[in-house]
């Protein structure tokens, strides 16, 4: 599966833990936990597989590769294409 940004402008506030997402297309404000946001922000550069956003998302957290639990992140992608952030193509599809 490749996860792929749909909105590349996105301006972003931080407290603490808590990140603050604004889409100026929708006008909608998000909010997320650092895990969800660190894996919005892998795709800043472009699409990646769901295996190299979640490896990425591990590092950056400073956690061990297959530490962060296959549900929660599973959770975070779907929740993101929920909201329309993100979209999740299988790889077939991806290369058309």
């Amino acid at each position: 599966m490749v996860l792929v940004l749909l909105h590349s402008h996105l301006i972003w506030s931080q407290w603490d833990d808590i990140y603050i997402v604004y889409q100026p297309l929708s006008a909608e404000t998000h909010v997320f936990n650092e895990t969800t946001a660190l894996i919005l922000k892998c795709l800043e550069k472009g699409p990646l597989s769901a295996e190299a956003v979640m490896y990425q998302t591990e590092n950056a957290l400073g956690i061990g590769e297959g530490e962060l639990v296959a549900h929660d992140f599973t959770f975070a992608t779907m929740r993101l294409e929920e909201l329309g952030l993100i979209e999740c193509r299988d790889n077939a599809k991806a290369v058309q």
